[in-house]
């Protein structure tokens, strides 16, 4: 209800407010996007993965507060920077009629690089039931979504998955084919848009090493590493960085864009490269 009426009164004054004056600080964080280098070393990587490069991008919220000019430069900043695969997080759009517009903004990705896309909470508000339509103009821009489903790469006779359910706020998260179809892989990354289905997962039997997670937006207000308000069930238990659990590997974004009100604090919108290295960190 809070977010519906800020919407309607408040988001139509917000959206002028400039984001490249420094001295109104809150919202000029909100325009500065960092690229961050990550690494994660695990023993149980196959070898024929060492080294592999997996570019991540977290809720967008392309609409009132992120426009076409932010949108397109995020675009051709993904397309610039080498890797192997691009992963994106969920939350293209304000709500699902914003997250169809992002996709019938950007040009089709290159053919050369696969573009693997879970859905958030956001890309289903305001839709009804059904991301079908959203999922297939991903396919248009040659992004393949996953969507309680599992893609798979093979090197070496080697299998490594890469999967996401649905979003666990608007969607029906179903774990049973990611299970299926990753008992013969020897390395799961799981990349659902919200941390919170990682205890989930557990509960479901489902197995990962790695997963690489958006939503909280690091809190987006967070004062002396505190969330102001979070958007996870469990606080600050995934509010952004690396968490190790169970003996997974659990890395969760601060996103690019933001939600409700054009401010940060505390935290950068940011993408990320991550690096799979074989073996144990040194």
């Amino acid at each position: 209800m809070l977010k519906r009426l800020i919407r309607t009164t408040l988001t139509p004054i917000l959206k002028h407010i400039p984001t490249h004056w420094r001295w109104l600080y809150p919202f000029y964080l909100t325009s500065q996007l960092q690229f961050r280098e990550e690494a994660c070393h695990s023993a149980r990587l196959p070898s024929a993965f060492d080294g592999l490069h997996l570019l991540y991008a977290s809720d967008i919220h392309y609409g009132n507060y992120l426009g076409d000019e932010r949108a397109l430069a995020l675009y051709q900043k993904l397309c610039s920077l080498e890797t192997d695969l691009i992963l994106l997080g969920g939350d293209y759009g304000e709500d699902a009629r914003w997250a169809e517009a992002f996709f019938d903004l950007i040009p089709p990705f290159p053919e050369e690089i696969t573009v693997l896309a879970a859905i958030g909470n956001h890309d289903r508000d305001g839709q009804g039931d059904s991301p079908l339509r959203l999922m297939q103009k991903m396919r248009a821009k040659n992004v393949q979504p996953l969507c309680n489903a599992v893609w798979t790469l093979e090197r070496e006779g080697r299998r490594l998955a890469f999967c996401a359910t649905d979003d666990l706020l608007t969607g029906e998260p179903d774990f049973r084919p990611l299970i299926e179809q990753t008992v013969d892989s020897d390395f799961v990354v799981f990349m659902p848009h919200s941390p919170d289905l990682i205890p989930e997962a557990r509960q479901a039997g489902f197995r990962f090493d790695l997963a690489i997670c958006g939503h909280t937006h690091a809190g987006q207000v967070a004062l002396f590493g505190r969330s102001l308000i979070s958007s996870s069930r469990y606080k600050d238990r995934y509010r952004k960085g690396w968490v190790k659990e169970s003996g997974a590997d659990i890395f969760i974004s601060s996103g690019v864009g933001v939600s409700v009100l054009p401010v940060r604090l505390g935290t950068r919108p940011e993408i990320h490269r991550l690096t799979l290295f074989q073996g144990e960190q040194p």
